[in-house]
């Protein structure tokens, strides 16, 4: 085996292992945002979205009127929201979440935010 075929295999099995190391490694495990709606006292919402979950929680840190609200895109389809007091949640079991919608009320100034996993 001549020299440059040691160094060719070598250079092969080098790129196979980085390839499949960047490969099985996900490129972010969640996706998140945090954001103050502002009203007479602020407060924090944090939007959360992973490959089957997404959650839209609202803090008892402020007075703001509201619920926190989701969404999820799953087969190229936006879904219904859902809303909670404090924490709304959208789930996929079987297919993988495309994005996700979170907002902070069902209004018109609602602050809206698009996330992917």
């Amino acid at each position: 085996m001549t020299l440059t075929r040691v160094k060719y295999g070598a250079a092969l099995a080098v790129a196979a292992l980085s390839v499949t190391v960047f490969a099985a490694a996900p490129a972010s495990a969640d996706a998140s945002k945090t954001w103050i709606r502002n009203c007479s006292d602020d407060t924090t919402y944090v939007g959360k979205v992973s490959d089957h979950v997404a959650t839209t929680t609202k803090k008892n840190d402020g007075s703001c009127a509201g619920n926190a609200w989701v969404r999820i895109k799953v087969q190229g389809s936006w879904g219904s929201w859902a809303n909670g007091s404090s924490t709304a949640t959208k789930r996929s079991p079987v297919y993988k979440i495309e994005a996700s919608q979170h907002k902070d009320c069902n209004c018109s100034s609602a602050n809206l935010y698009t996330l992917y996993p």
